[in-house]
Protein backbone atom coordinates (compact mmCIF):
# COMPACT_ATOMS: atom_id res chain seq x y z
CA UNK A 1 0.00 0.00 0.00
CA UNK A 2 0.85 3.38 -0.27
CA UNK A 3 -0.07 6.48 1.14
CA UNK A 4 0.00 10.08 -0.11
CA UNK A 5 0.29 12.96 2.57
CA UNK A 6 -0.37 16.56 1.99
CA UNK A 7 0.82 18.73 4.81
CA UNK A 8 -1.22 22.37 5.02
CA UNK A 9 1.71 23.77 7.23
CA UNK A 10 0.52 27.47 8.31
CA UNK A 11 -2.83 28.55 9.56
CA UNK A 12 -6.19 29.51 7.78
CA UNK A 13 -6.70 33.26 6.95
CA UNK A 14 -8.45 35.19 10.30
CA UNK A 15 -12.26 34.82 9.79
CA UNK A 16 -11.69 31.81 7.64
CA UNK A 17 -11.16 28.81 9.79
CA UNK A 18 -14.65 27.41 9.54
CA UNK A 19 -14.77 28.14 5.52
CA UNK A 20 -11.40 26.75 5.52
CA UNK A 21 -12.40 22.81 6.93
CA UNK A 22 -15.61 23.01 5.40
CA UNK A 23 -13.65 22.94 2.07
CA UNK A 24 -11.06 20.21 3.00
CA UNK A 25 -13.49 18.19 4.74
CA UNK A 26 -17.21 18.77 2.38
CA UNK A 27 -15.07 18.95 -1.31
CA UNK A 28 -11.64 18.08 -1.43
CA UNK A 29 -12.17 14.92 0.60
CA UNK A 30 -15.13 13.69 -1.23
CA UNK A 31 -12.96 15.04 -4.27
CA UNK A 32 -9.84 12.98 -3.86
CA UNK A 33 -11.41 9.89 -2.65
CA UNK A 34 -13.29 9.43 -6.29
CA UNK A 35 -9.94 9.86 -8.51
CA UNK A 36 -8.36 7.51 -10.16
CA UNK A 37 -6.60 4.64 -8.27
CA UNK A 38 -7.15 6.03 -4.91
CA UNK A 39 -8.39 3.68 -2.36
CA UNK A 40 -9.31 6.51 0.48
CA UNK A 41 -8.85 10.09 1.64
CA UNK A 42 -9.22 11.41 5.24
CA UNK A 43 -7.99 14.25 6.51
CA UNK A 44 -6.55 15.00 10.06
CA UNK A 45 -7.03 18.14 12.50
CA UNK A 46 -4.61 18.14 14.98
CA UNK A 47 -6.42 18.87 18.10
CA UNK A 48 -3.61 18.27 21.00
CA UNK A 49 -0.24 18.65 20.06
CA UNK A 50 3.30 17.72 21.99
CA UNK A 51 7.13 18.25 22.23
CA UNK A 52 6.68 21.62 19.50
CA UNK A 53 5.71 20.18 16.24
CA UNK A 54 5.62 22.24 13.33
CA UNK A 55 2.52 24.49 12.43
CA UNK A 56 0.47 21.84 10.29
CA UNK A 57 -3.16 23.07 10.01
CA UNK A 58 -3.85 20.07 8.41
CA UNK A 59 -2.77 16.59 7.09
CA UNK A 60 -4.59 14.80 4.29
CA UNK A 61 -3.42 11.54 3.69
CA UNK A 62 -4.91 9.33 0.54
CA UNK A 63 -4.92 5.57 0.01
CA UNK A 64 -3.53 3.78 -3.03
CA UNK A 65 -2.70 0.20 -3.33
CA UNK A 66 0.53 0.19 -5.34
CA UNK A 67 2.35 3.02 -6.85
CA UNK A 68 1.43 2.87 -9.76
CA UNK A 69 -2.10 3.77 -8.77
CA UNK A 70 -0.19 6.68 -7.23
CA UNK A 71 1.06 7.82 -10.22
CA UNK A 72 -2.37 7.31 -12.12
CA UNK A 73 -3.78 9.53 -9.45
CA UNK A 74 -1.34 12.52 -10.51
CA UNK A 75 -0.94 12.15 -14.38
CA UNK A 76 -5.40 11.80 -14.36
CA UNK A 77 -7.24 14.88 -15.82
CA UNK A 78 -9.40 14.31 -13.13
CA UNK A 79 -6.79 15.30 -10.53
CA UNK A 80 -5.57 18.49 -13.26
CA UNK A 81 -9.33 19.52 -12.83
CA UNK A 82 -9.53 19.39 -8.84
CA UNK A 83 -6.43 21.75 -8.78
CA UNK A 84 -8.58 25.10 -10.03
CA UNK A 85 -10.44 24.03 -6.43
CA UNK A 86 -7.52 23.65 -4.35
CA UNK A 87 -6.21 27.18 -5.24
CA UNK A 88 -9.91 28.46 -4.43
CA UNK A 89 -9.23 26.67 -0.65
CA UNK A 90 -5.13 27.71 -0.66
CA UNK A 91 -6.83 31.26 -0.55
CA UNK A 92 -8.01 30.53 2.31
CA UNK A 93 -4.66 29.60 3.67
CA UNK A 94 -1.49 31.40 5.07
CA UNK A 95 1.10 29.13 4.14
CA UNK A 96 2.41 25.99 2.11
CA UNK A 97 1.67 22.89 1.14
CA UNK A 98 3.79 19.57 1.00
CA UNK A 99 3.65 16.20 -0.28
CA UNK A 100 4.73 13.09 1.06
CA UNK A 101 4.32 9.47 -0.46
CA UNK A 102 4.79 6.78 1.88
CA UNK A 103 5.15 3.07 1.11
CA UNK A 104 3.48 0.91 3.62
CA UNK A 105 4.85 -1.95 4.15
Amino acid sequence: MWIRSAFWTGTPKAGAVEQFQTAIDGMLVPALRVLPGVRDANALWPRRLEDAPPQIACQILVEFDNREDVDRMLASPERHALRSRVVEIVGLFDGAISHIDYEVG
